[in-house]
């Protein structure tokens, strides 16, 4: 497992998990989505101070130690009078040391882990993750199921992607904190093989472990 740099501290590494690994973190993420209530959901969006028209692409999301919501993205410690499911300590730990190995300049604290479930043909358009009080804490990404495009904008402003697979984890930090990007939808033909019988083919499921808050 080797580590790239598509732009400064921007780090990216393909097959970061064994296949047992990656299809029992795979398996205990859906479990959790399977509650009525603190599982997977999608808003009924209403006009917003952001958006006139909002969409959210995503078919299915779920909130780990924090909910954000996309109908004020914001963070809240409840949703419906329920606590979110706790991060699993796998996740906190690998974003931990994630961080700790690419951003150790940098203050960082697992507090929420948003989770996206991207269907057939389902993509996340141009954006900055801006709504955390924290400009420069880390982003640490965890991709499961189909390989998407991943893109971003250099340090020049220009765009620029990459194919990102399965099993693979990504981090953004300090001077990429709040760059622009954007990812495609899953391809089609491109499972891998933990998430067969779990995801379907174009089928993709993103994990970004943030820091809210300041100290």
């Amino acid at each position: 497992m080797e580590w790239t740099c598509p732009r400064r501290d921007f780090y990216v590494a393909q097959n970061f998990f064994e296949r047992e690994v990656a299809q029992s973190y795979l398996r205990e993420i859906l479990q959790l989505g399977e509650h009525p209530v603190k599982g997977f959901h999608h808003p009924d969006l209403k006009p917003n101070r952001f958006h006139a028209h909002p969409k959210y692409p995503v078919s299915r999301y779920m909130g780990l130690g924090l909910y954000w919501n996309p109908l004020d993205y914001r963070y809240y410690a409840e949703f419906k009078g329920e606590k979110p499911h706790d991060l699993p300590g796998w996740l906190v730990q690998l974003s931990c040391e994630v961080a700790r190995e690419h951003f150790p300049h940098l203050s960082f604290e697992p507090q929420t882990a948003l989770i996206n479930y991207y269907l057939v043909d389902k993509k996340m358009s141009w954006h900055t993750d801006k709504e955390e009080e924290d400009k420069l804490a880390p982003v640490i990404g965890v991709n499961f199921g189909s390989t998407c495009r991943f893109y971003f904008e250099t340090e020049q402003g220009e765009e620029a992607s990459f194919l990102l697979p399965s099993n693979s984890v990504y981090v953004f930090g300090g001077s990429a904190r709040q760059m622009r990007h954007a990812v495609g939808s899953g391809r089609k033909n491109t499972l891998s093989p933990e998430s067969h019988g779990l995801l379907a083919s174009g089928e993709r499921l993103n994990i970004t472990v943030r820091k809210v808050r300041k100290e």
